[in-house]
């Protein structure tokens, strides 16, 4: 009509004379919008967008097709309004080391990885952030992760001694497979491969389980386990050292125990001790011919000496078991007490119903008496009846201790007569006479009696001038 295109601003200004705005006019002009995104302070800013999804984008606002707009994005958008954003959570969901990352608005792992793709059987292992998460957990809703790792189970085989166990698991790592089935493994165990070897399908593990063994050590008993050969190595593996002369039951050469009994190690010590001991005093004797025979007198008093040793005592845990005298020494020498005896022989008489009898020494001595069936010898034997010096018993005839006087010395007793030693007795010891009888003019004896040595005096060197 013009011939030519009208100026914008002149159609513009036309309609605004007629009173007239256009619909397409209209949505030109500047709306108020605020977006609040998943709780984050409200962003309110100017738009001339004419949809929801146009506002967010002319406010710098990326959106991912799982993210969620209240108005949907392809609503009007109003002056005023108030658009809400809820953002899908990214997620790395990883098998087998290929990843793949999935928004999302779930909050429970196992929906997050059906809507990845992901199915899980029972047997399957989930870490969530690098943390194994718990089947009974898998469907109960927390915090979105960042990562899942999907742990595939597979099966295994544990071999131990000639027993083997089929173990279905998606542990990482032998140590771990082996736990979760329940199977303990003790410090001194050893697996093939070892725990901490990663898991592949198929892997077969053989478990060599240790022995217990149990150690008696310092008062105390400890259990422990091992798999070495010799008692050494057992005690190795338990810290326990041996120190100087200490020993082991069994040997340290042996192999440990295959029953119940301990290895007993055994503390032994040596200690070098210095010990004294009295010395006691010997008696010496000497004539001295100024003295009655029979009297005595004291020449030297005695004193007790001192004798020392070096004695190398074994202790063994705690408790002596031997000691050995290493060497002696005389700390101070005794001095012997010296006594006197006399040797001077005075001739005396004695009356007896016979007349005077000269003796040369009288002793007090217990009597009692005997005849040939009151000597305990058996009548069948071949000297019943005879005394030491070959006679017939007979009266007259008494039995002493060599000790006292020799046989063949004569004597007077009192009440018995005159008399010889002919006889010995087992039980006649010191100063003691049998007197000897017939069996027909047997008397009875039990008393002391002053026993005279009748004279002539016999040679020095046939005196014994100290008596017992």
């Amino acid at each position: 009509m013009f011939g030519y295109p009208l100026p914008r601003w002149l159609i513009v200004a036309a309609f605004l004379t007629l009173g007239v705005i256009p619909l397409a006019l209209l949505s030109l002009a500047q709306k108020t919008v605020t977006v609040v995104a998943d709780g984050a302070p409200p962003i309110t800013f100017n738009t001339q967008a004419s949809t929801v999804g146009e506002a967010a984008a002319s406010a710098g606002i990326a959106l991912y097709p799982e993210d969620i707009l209240q108005p949907a994005a392809a609503s009007a958008v109003q002056s005023g309004q108030t658009i809400t954003l809820n953002r899908a959570l990214p997620v790395q969901v990883t098998e087998g080391g290929v990843s793949v990352t999935v928004r999302t608005h779930q909050k429970k792992i196992a929906a997050i990885l059906t809507e990845a793709g992901y199915t899980l059987a029972a047997a399957d292992a989930v870490y969530a952030d690098g943390v194994l998460v718990p089947p009974d957990l898998w469907n109960t809703p927390g915090a979105v992760p960042l990562t899942l790792n999907i742990r595939r189970a597979m099966t295994i085989t544990v071999m131990e001694g000639e027993q083997l166990r089929t173990v279905l698991t998606s542990a990482l790592t032998v140590g771990q497979a082996l736990a979760d089935a329940g199977i303990a493994v003790y410090a001194a165990d050893a697996t093939t491969p070892p725990l901490a070897t990663p898991l592949t399908p198929g892997m077969t593990v053989a478990l060599n389980r240790a022995a217990p063994v149990s150690l008696e050590v310092d008062g105390r008993t400890l259990q422990t386990r091992s798999r070495r050969g010799t008692v050494s190595e057992v005690l190795a593996d338990a810290g326990v050292a041996l120190v100087g002369l200490d020993y082991t039951v069994p040997d340290l050469t042996a192999a440990p125990p295959t029953d119940a009994s301990p290895i007993r190690v055994v503390r032994v010590v040596e200690q070098i001790v210095t010990e004294q001991k009295p010395m006691p005093y010997p008696v010496q004797y000497q004539p001295v011919a100024d003295l009655d025979l029979d009297s005595t007198q004291l020449v030297q008093g005695g004193v007790n000496g001192a004798q020392a040793s070096r004695v190398r005592v074994r202790l063994e845990n705690g408790v002596e078991v031997s000691r050995a005298t290493e060497d002696q020494w005389v700390l101070a020498a005794p001095q012997p007490r010296i006594i006197g005896y006399g040797t001077r022989i005075v001739l005396r008489t004695v009356d007896t119903s016979n007349g005077p009898v000269e003796y040369w020494r009288a002793v007090q001595m217990r009597a009692t008496s005997y005849s040939a069936s009151r000597s305990g010898t058996s009548p069948s034997s071949p000297w019943y009846g005879h005394t030491r010096s070959g006679k017939v018993l007979t009266v007259g005839m008494v039995a002493v201790d060599l000790n006292v006087m020799p046989l063949g010395t004569r004597l007077y007793i009192p009440g018995y007569g005159m008399a010889t030693a002919e006889d010995t007795g087992g039980g006649v010891k010191g100063k003691w006479v049998d007197l000897g009888y017939d069996d027909w003019n047997y008397m009875s004896w039990h008393g002391y009696v002053t026993v005279y040595f009748v004279t002539p005096v016999p040679p020095a060197d046939q005196i014994k001038w100290v008596l017992p």
